[in-house]
Parts: C-alpha cells; structure tokens; sequence
C-alpha cells in the first residue's frame, strides 16, 4: 500500500514538475529570460557586431565575451544599455553605450579601429602651400627653393616636378578637376604645369593680367580669366584668347562654358536670370547640384546660395569646405565641425570644441571626419547613438596641411615632432 501511494506521489511530482518545465523551456528556447532587476520575463535582443579590421575582442559591460571576435551575432541579451567595447593589439580601443531592445537586434556595424602608430618623416624638406588633389592620389607643394615637388600618396613617394629659377616668390593656385594639371602663381603672371610631362617641364605662360584664373569643371585645355575689362576663355591647346564679358564681375565659376557670374550680391546665370545672396565681400568657391557656394576669406562668411530658389539660403561661419560627395560635404569654423547635404534643409552640428580646429576632412569611407586642433590629429565618428567617439591618433608640435590618400589609411601633412621637421606619413587603418 505504501510503495502504491509512494509511486502515486512521485507520478503526480513527475507531471507538476513536467507543467511547470515545459512551458519555461519553451519560453527559453523562444529567447525569454529572467530579468532579476526587474523581477519580470522579458523576451531577450541581439547584437550584430563586426569591425574593420577583424578578429576584435568584444567586452559588454567590462566582461569579454569568450570564444566570440568580430565579426558575431550575440543572441539572448537582455534588454538594456549596454557598454560595448572592442580591442584588439596595435589599434585603438573602440567604446559605445548602446540599448538591446525586446525580441530586437542592434547593429554596430563595419566599426573602423584606428591604428595605434607614430608619425614616419618621409622627407625632411621644408614644404609650404600643398594641395591635394581631386582624384586625392597625390599632393603638390612648394619648398623654400622655389622646388614645385610631387607627393605620390600611392606610394608615398615625394619628387621635385621643377624648380622656377629667377623668379622671387610663387604660390601653389589650383588643380585641374583631371588632375593632371596644376597653376602656379608667380608675382607678375600664372603658369600652368602639366604634371604629366615629367620629366621634361614646360611651363605655360597665361599673362592678361588677370585678377582671377579658373578651371573650366569638364576640359583642362580651357582655363577663364578675370581681370577689370570681364571675363575671358583661355584655350590651352590653340592658345587662343576669347572675351566672354565686357563687363566687371566679383567673381565667377564656369560650368562647360556657362557662366555664373556674382556681382554686388546677386548670382547672374546664364540664362541672365538673377539671384540675389546675402554675402558681402564673397567668392565662390563651388557649384553643385543647382547650388552655389559663397565664403569670405576676411571673416568667413558662408552662404549657400540655392540657384532654383527651392530652398532657402543657409548661412553661417566658415574656413573652408571638404566634399564628400557631389550632395554632401563638411564645412568648419574655429569651434564647430558641420555637415551639409543638399537632400536636408539644414545643416547638422557635428561637434563644437573649446580649442581652435585648423583643419578637418572627410575619412573616405564618410563615416568618420579628422580633424586638427591644438597640435591633435583626432578622428570623430558620425554615428550619433549615445556619444559620438572622438579618438587622438597623433600629437605633435606643429601640424599643417593635413591629407588623406584615396583609401584612408594614410595620412600625409608636414609639421614638427621633437628636433624633426618635414613631410610625415602616419598609418591610421
């Protein structure tokens, strides 16, 4: 009698503890959990994590997750905020608070580790006044010898195009859009250099005097000049001169040969139709996508000026600009880093600082902008979730015309380090 109840008692324990597994096992294996800080079950979240390079260790809340790099998927977290955090040797560690959501998935993807490296001098010539170029494969400066010398960032290679003998000072002007070709000031008139005839130079005098040369956008075989009688058409090839205006312009920028021309406030396009933008003492510096952009070099001004009046025009301070794009690119003042895409009405804050910026550009890749302030090469990323990461890749003495090659894994400027002084490169991808 006793063994019979005996197996009734473990036959009915059995089942209870059957009906109240099952339904727990189901609901585990369906991803919820025990959330103890909340005393409730709460269905779990995921995490997409990977990173540029691979192979990075991943740390939520200080704890490494084991047996796990980048790229992962990590199942059945509980919901919350979570410190996420990537290392790996030899590169800057990578750190952002970011919420799981309930039967969710966050994504932290394609995260760039910055290298952890020092600056290399690759030349200790004393280089002034360089520009990149627009195909961003190469630099060209000036040193004190009146040497116009080429950097070649694909193979971080420097070399001397020519020296301009006799003459007392010359300043680095303007790339072609090709960039093939580059125009050198000089005091009394403009040469043009075809880099591409190396290594036998031949100068091309453009004499007229002419307050203003321009690229035409399309052909570097036409070049446009500004001087007090109007506008006139250079043909490099025919070397034949053509007046266009014959009436004084502040400025212009030529587009397959149509003009846009700014005078007392007002753009005048080809069509002779006028708009009017508010930027006294202005230039301009661009023309994309129906749009013209205006900057005072004296106290920096800005003005986006929209050509088909859809829009209304944007002001604000400005030093210069960097395009990312044909819709998109970054402007920067002493204190603030902005973003102006032309499919948004206004232009985003990207970061303000306490200490001067002198320089910033885009990262190719558009996720990241370097920047630098106060003798700090820094890298600021544009992901906005929690706070934006703002990581030192390089301290020096002096920094000056900072550039990125095509890929983004090297960055080139001319500064001091210690007793050295020159041309540095510094490996950041």
């Amino acid at each position: 009698m006793n063994s019979l109840i005996s197996r009734r008692i473990t036959y009915i324990v059995f089942i209870v503890i059957f009906l109240v597994a099952a339904p727990l096992i189901v609901l585990y294996t369906q991803g919820f959990r025990y959330n103890f800080q909340k005393g409730r079950v709460q269905k779990t979240g995921i995490l997409v994590v990977s990173s540029i390079p691979k192979k990075a260790q991943i740390y939520l809340n200080n704890e490494k997750i084991k047996n796990q790099e980048t790229p992962t998927r990590i199942e059945k977290l509980l919901p919350g905020d979570y410190e996420i955090k990537l290392t790996k040797d030899g590169y800057h560690d990578w750190q952002k608070k970011l919420p799981i959501f309930e039967n969710g998935t966050t994504f932290a993807e394609k995260i760039i580790l910055w290298k952890n490296s020092l600056p290399i001098p690759i030349s200790n010539q004393k280089i002034t006044d360089w520009r990149l170029s627009p195909d961003q494969k190469k630099i060209v400066g000036i040193d004190g010898d009146n040497k116009i010398v080429l950097l070649d960032l694909e193979k971080g290679e420097i070399s001397t195009l020519i020296q301009l003998k006799n003459i007392k000072k010359i300043n680095f002007y303007d790339w072609s859009n090709t960039s093939k070709k580059i125009i050198i000031k000089t005091e009394v008139n403009f040469l043009v250099i075809n880099i591409e005839e190396r290594p036998k130079i031949n100068p091309q005098i453009v004499s007229g005097d002419y307050q203003t040369i321009k690229w035409d956008a399309e052909n570097d075989n036409l070049i446009y000049g500004l001087n007090q009688k109007g506008i006139w058409q250079i043909d490099l090839f025919s070397q034949k001169v053509k007046s266009l205006t014959n009436e004084p312009v502040d400025d212009f920028i030529a587009e397959n040969s149509a003009l846009y021309q700014w005078q007392n406030g007002t753009i005048k396009k080809p069509n002779a139709e006028m708009v009017a933008a508010n930027c006294d003492g202005c230039r301009i510096i661009a023309k994309k996508n129906n749009k013209i952009i205006l900057l005072n070099d004296n106290n920096g001004d800005f003005s986006i000026v929209d050509l088909e009046n859809k829009t209304k025009e944007i002001k604000n301070q400005a030093k210069a600009i960097d395009w990312l794009d044909n819709k998109t690119f970054l402007f920067y003042n002493d204190w603030e880093i902005w973003i102006y895409n032309f499919d948004k009405a206004e232009p985003e804050l990207v970061t303000r600082l306490g200490t001067p910026i002198t320089q910033a550009l885009w990262h190719p890749a558009g996720r990241h902008i370097v920047f630098v302030s106060s003798g700090r090469i820094q890298v600021i990323e544009l992901d906005n979730r929690e706070l934006r990461n703002i990581i030192e890749l390089a301290k020096l003495d002096k920094i000056n015309n900072l550039a990125l090659n095509s890929s983004g894994k090297n960055l080139y400027f001319d500064g001091k380090l210690l007793n050295e002084e020159g041309v540095f490169e510094l490996e950041i991808q």
